[in-house]
C-alpha cells in the first residue's frame, strides 16, 4: 500500500466518501511513532520512549528496534498493546502544512478507503460544509499535533540544558551485535546534578514530566524482546503448519501457542 496524501477540498471530495480503518496493517511498517502531551503518562508505562536527535530533537516511542518493522501490529493488522497511540487513531486522516502557513486535513487515497458517495462516511454534509464526524476529527489532529509540539519543546529545553545522552542501544543479527544510532535519552545523572534552582525551572512547560516519563519507560525495553519473539514463533508456525491467522490467536492453549497476554505483560 502507497501513501497518496491530499488535501481533502469540496471541489474533490464532494462525490466521494471515506470509510474508517479497520485495523493498523497500515502502520506495520512504522518503528516509531510521535507523542502528543496529553498521553505520555500512558505511552511512558506501555511502550519505550526516546528522543530522535536532529536541529530539532522530538520525542517518540519506539514500535521495534529494527527499521521497517511495528512489533505492536499483529499478523492480522490488530494493535498488541492496551492503549493505541493517538497518531495511529487518526488514520486515514492527516494534517499537511497549507499555503497559509497553518495546517489543512488530509486524506490517504492510497488506503482503500475511498469509497463513492453514499457507500460510506461523507466528508460533506447537503450545505457543502464539513460534516460533524470530519469537523471532530480535524480538531482531534489539530489537538494531537499542538500535544506533539508541546512535548518535543519540552524535548528541545533538556537538550539546551545538557540533560540528554546518546543512548547505546544494539540489537543482535545473527551473530552480530548492531548499534542503533541517532537516539538519545534522558541523562539520569546529570538530572540529579541539577542545583534546586534549575530543577525547579525544569516544572515550567511540562519538562521535568517529560524528563522522568522518558526514564521511566525504559523499563519497558523488555516488551519488545518479547513481542519480538512473538512475531518469530508466529512466522515459524505460519511456514510449518500453514495455519490462518485467525484460528492461530483463537486456539492459544497449548504450550507451543503465543499467549500475547503473557507476551504484553509488563514485568
Amino acid at each position: 500500500m502507497h501513501s497518496e496524501i491530499r488535501p481533502v477540498r469540496l471541489a474533490t471530495h464532494r462525490e466521494l466518501a471515506w470509510k474508517p480503518s479497520s485495523g493498523y496493517a497500515f502502520a506495520s511498517t512504522s518503528n516509531v511513532t510521535q507523542i502528543a502531551g496529553e498521553e505520555l503518562g500512558l505511552m511512558a508505562t506501555q511502550y519505550v520512549l526516546g528522543v530522535i536527535d536532529g536541529e530539532i530533537p522530538s520525542m517518540v516511542a519506539l514500535l521495534s528496534l529494527t527499521p521497517g518493522t511495528n512489533l505492536f501490529v499483529g499478523p492480522d493488522g490488530r494493535w498488541l498493546g492496551d492503549y493505541v497511540p493517538a497518531v495511529m487513531r487518526s488514520y486515514p486522516f492527516k494534517l499537511i502544512p497549507a499555503e497559509s502557513g497553518e495546517f489543512a486535513l488530509a486524506f490517504d487515497e492510497g488506503s482503500g478507503l475511498l469509497a463513492s458517495a453514499g457507500e460510506a462516511e461523507a466528508f460533506f454534509d447537503d450545505q457543502e460544509r464539513p460534516t460533524e464526524r470530519v469537523s471532530k476529527i480535524l480538531q482531534f489532529l489539530v489537538n494531537l499535533h499542538r500535544g506533539i509540539r508541546t512535548t518535543n519543546e519540552a524535548i528541545g529545553r533538556l537538550k539546551e540544558r545538557g540533560l540528554l545522552e546518546p543512548w547505546p542501544l544494539v540489537i543482535q543479527d545473527g551473530e552480530n551485535k548492531v548499534p542503533i544510532n541517532g537516539l538519545l535519552r534522558v541523562s539520569e545523572s546529570a538530572l540529579t546534578q541539577l542545583d534546586a534552582v534549575s530543577f525547579a525551572a525544569l516544572r515550567e512547560g511540562g519538562t521535568l514530566a517529560v524528563a522522568y516519563a522518558q526514564l521511566i519507560s525504559m523499563a519497558n525495553l523488555a516488551k519488545l524482546g518479547r513481542l519480538a519473539n512473538a512475531h518469530a514463533q508466529y512466522a515459524e508456525r505460519s511456514r510449518s503448519q500453514h495455519e490462518d491467522v485467525a484460528s492461530m490467536f483463537a486456539s492459544a492453549k497449548a504450550d507451543d501457542d503465543i499467549d500475547w497476554d503473557e507476551v504484553l505483560k509488563t514485568d
